[in-house]
């Protein structure tokens, strides 16, 4: 809860609980693997029904997904995919994302220059399919171009101090690829106070404050792109799904996609963080 997509999550959850009677609660493994295993293990002394989670391992997930699933509770994985069996999985696309900001970061920063692709902890799929779509489209469509990458977890500011280091070490740099919203903001925060504004940055998650920066800077931003999960809608739609499946109204094994958009200065005026997105 620590960031905008999780808070946006389990706001469209939450409209969607009150829409079908269902008592929700949500508790927050704040990015803690052990603290998600400890909320597991509540979870089924309790006997819940049904548990919604985005693993922050999606293999060392694995063993409690089962717990839950021999416990009799209806589970349903978002976000980060896990091969575990769950019930369902809510998903998006997250190498077409990746994909599809490749195109659109090409489009301002041309195929030469170096770019900074941010990573993850393995086990963090969304992240890795994101910059693998990423990686992959200019490797193919800018092959002149050079990659590195640099691993950065925990708050904005300690992603704030990994890309200030990179850019101390690596003045070269042209452009940047960040796999979520609190790594573009403090990218985008760095480069203006570095007087960088040069760096072409493509975010991801279209959160408010990007949003918000495009439509100050306009054409100009160098915050290019930010492919839109629209997480409100992400919620929403997991706890249709997990209420469909308690009311034997879906069957269990289903993979549910959800929409993707995406957010340029272009048409940060009239963007919206949609609840239902088709």
């Amino acid at each position: 809860m620590f960031e905008e997509f999780g808070v946006d999550v389990v706001n469209g959850a939450q409209y969607a609980a009150d829409e079908l009677g269902i008592n929700l609660i949500n508790p927050d493994a704040n990015g803690d693997m052990q603290k998600e295993i400890s909320i597991i293990e509540d979870l089924i002394q309790q006997q819940v029904d049904a548990v919604v989670i985005a693993p922050v391992d999606a293999e060392a997930i694995g063993p409690y997904v089962d717990m839950m699933v021999e416990a009799g509770i209806v589970v349903v994985d978002y976000d980060i995919e896990t091969e575990a069996y769950c019930h369902a999985k809510v998903m998006s696309d997250h190498y077409a994302g990746g994909q599809a900001s490749g195109e659109e970061f090409l489009k301002v920063h041309g195929d030469q220059g170096t770019v900074l692709i941010i990573d993850d902890v393995p086990g963090v799929t969304t992240a890795e399919l994101r910059n693998a779509g990423f990686e992959d489209y200019l490797t193919e469509h800018a092959p002149d171009i050079k990659i590195i990458h640099q691993l950065s977890t925990g708050t904005r500011n300690t992603h704030r101090a990994t890309i200030e280091n990179m850019l101390e070490a690596y003045p070269e740099i042209t452009g940047m690829f960040c796999f979520m919203g609190d790594i573009a903001i403090p990218a985008y925060n760095v480069c203006k106070t570095l007087g960088r504004t040069d760096i072409i940055i493509a975010g991801y998650d279209a959160t408010p404050e990007q949003v918000e920066i495009m439509r100050q800077d306009g054409a100009d931003c160098n915050l290019v792109c930010s492919l839109a999960l629209y997480p409100k809608n992400i919620g929403r739609v997991a706890m249709l799904t997990a209420y469909q499946l308690l009311e034997g109204e879906l069957e269990a094994g289903a993979y549910v996609s959800t929409a993707n958009g995406m957010l340029t200065p272009a048409n940060a005026d009239t963007f919206e963080d949609l609840l239902v997105a088709e």
